[in-house]
């Protein structure tokens, strides 16, 4: 009962511009956020996750409506933002007469002791139907403990505002992230890989393989697009995994690869496979496990440049008082691709000079 109470409590605070009729925010730029990609099947951690965005995002312009988004979704029957093409969102973009729009996935979350969540954000410009800038995010109740146990969070619907804020403000920043360029000629990249092609990872775990798939993807993503990588979009590489392979995830066919090089002019190609994504521990000290491997491709011939593998539990490295501990699977997932891409893009780099 005291959780439900917070929640509608939140709930009231944050949807009160809308209570009131007007469409909030104060800037130039208008905003559409898509309904929430609720992976981790939690209903109401997925409504608080869209009422803190609605409220965060206020911040950074003025946001449209949730009815007349969707409205506009149904009419162009797009059912995920995500997997539409780039002159589908350009089209809705166009309709809606938006500049960003938006869509947020929540891949888990935990209601136990200690709360979790993971969760990850793409933001697409309505001009070229392209993805702008995403991030990636994961937390729990009990990484702002300090002694005493005094600032933990003990409820999922109190730790939901605090690890989306946190999320927006660590996004590139907005104005300096140049929209996807359409000639190959006009993209700058700071990184030695070119042009990457994320391709989503498969999945061997023993429980949820697909949507743990998913998550490692999206934070591997973020993590590049993080350090400058030049990313192909991932909406036009799923249209292309839709056209050659029927959207299935099972690594990278020719036709695939060729198509990801001419079409989307992808330089290389990213892949792997998640292989551990495991939560253990107690319930006042959740200790997470993740394991994936990664392999990059060249675009043109198919021929693998580099390949690494990392597994990692939350507790390595903490020191005798437990600090340094990482307790949820989304934050040691984004600190593994973090080392990850950064020993690739040096191993890469260092051979490519050699």
């Amino acid at each position: 009962m005291r959780r439900r109470v917070t929640l509608v409590l939140a709930c009231l605070i944050v949807a009160a511009p809308a209570f009131f009729g007007r469409e909030s925010g104060a800037g130039a730029t208008v905003i559409a956020l898509f309904g929430v990609q609720n992976a981790a099947g939690d209903t109401e951690a997925a409504n608080t996750v869209d009422q803190s965005l609605r409220f965060e995002l206020t911040k950074y312009g003025s946001l449209l409506g949730p009815e007349r988004t969707r409205d506009a979704l149904r009419r162009l029957r797009i059912r995920s933002g995500d997997r539409a093409a780039p002159a589908l969102l350009r089209l809705l973009g166009e309709e809606l007469a938006a500049d960003w729009l938006i869509s947020v996935s929540l891949h888990d979350t935990e209601r136990r002791m200690v709360p979790r969540l993971t969760m990850s954000i793409r933001i697409y410009s309505s001009a070229t139907g392209e993805l702008l800038s995403m991030g990636f995010r994961g937390g729990s109740g009990i990484d702002r403990r300090k002694v005493l146990g005094l600032g933990m969070i003990t409820e999922l619907e109190r730790l939901v505002p605090v690890v989306v804020r946190d999320l927006l403000e660590e996004l590139p920043t907005i104005g300096e992230t140049p929209a996807p360029a359409r000639n190959q000629n006009q993209r700058k990249t700071r990184s030695h890989l070119g042009r990457v092609a994320v391709v989503p990872f498969t999945g061997s775990t023993k429980r949820r393989p697909t949507f743990n798939a998913e998550t490692v993807t999206e934070a591997v993503r973020a993590q590049l697009q993080k350090t400058g990588v030049d990313l192909v979009s991932p909406n036009l590489t799923h249209e292309i995994l839709r056209l050659q392979q029927s959207g299935r995830w099972e690594g990278v066919a020719a036709d695939t690869r060729a198509a990801l090089h001419t079409d989307a002019g992808a330089d290389t190609i990213l892949t792997g496979e998640v292989e551990a994504y495991e939560l253990g521990g107690s319930e006042s000290e959740p200790r997470p496990r993740v394991a994936f491997a990664i392999r990059l491709l060249d675009a043109r011939t198919g021929r693998i440049l580099w390949t690494g593998a990392l597994e990692r539990n939350g507790w390595e490295g903490h020191n005798l008082l437990g600090l340094g501990r990482i307790h949820s699977r989304g934050a040691l997932t984004d600190r593994m691709t973090e080392i990850l891409t950064r020993r690739l893009d040096k191993e890469y780099s260092q051979r490519q000079r050699d």
